[in-house]
């Protein structure tokens, strides 16, 4: 009975952790993918919207409702994977040092300050 209550208090704490990292995207590496949306993941602030220009805008209140009304206004960057604006998480990167070789998280991290 103690084993079975430790292995489902183990599988509960990984699928919280699962669940909470699943908010952020995953490293961009190279340059053949230009995400519409952005995630720093050096110091993680938020879902940031590139725009037209390349400059960055943060989601802020309802994420959705945001990224539905920019992508609606200005669209998308790349739409591989992407079918509706509810499904925003689709066409996004995180960005870390080594994304570097990605233009668009070389200019959020820049603009986000990291040197």
């Amino acid at each position: 009975m103690k084993n079975k209550l430790c292995l489902l208090c183990l599988g509960a704490i990984l699928l919280v952790g699962l669940l909470s990292t699943a908010a952020y995207a995953g490293p961009c590496r190279g340059n053949g993918w230009q995400p519409t949306f952005v995630h720093d993941l050096i110091t993680p602030d938020g879902p940031y919207y590139v725009m037209p220009n390349g400059s960055f805008v943060k989601l802020q209140g309802n994420w959705t409702n945001h990224a539905c009304n920019l992508i609606r206004s200005n669209g998308v960057r790349n739409s591989r994977g992407f079918t509706t604006c509810n499904e925003y998480t689709r066409i996004q990167c995180g960005c870390d040092p080594a994304s570097r070789s990605n233009a668009t998280c070389n200019n959020f991290l820049r603009f986000k300050g990291h040197r």
